[in-house]
């Protein structure tokens, strides 16, 4: 179940699959999780993980375009 709702997530994203595949899955061996048995639960953390990185990465960036 876990990776079918993976990839029905990442197919939602409308984004590059590549990228969203390869990241999600780097955060899910990161949490030592087994992607074949993720709840709904597991994804949200996970999620909740993504966007917090991509936030903080779009923040230092931003930082840094300001200080130029």
């Amino acid at each position: 179940m876990g990776e079918q709702l993976l990839m029905e997530l990442i197919a939602a994203t409308g984004l590059p699959q590549e990228l969203v595949t390869s990241e999600l899955n780097a955060l899910i061996k990161k949490a030592g999780l087994d992607p074949a048995r993720l709840s709904l639960e597991d994804i949200r953390l996970i999620l909740a993980e993504y966007v917090q990185d991509v936030l903080l990465a779009a923040k230092t960036e931003f930082a840094s375009a300001a200080n130029e």
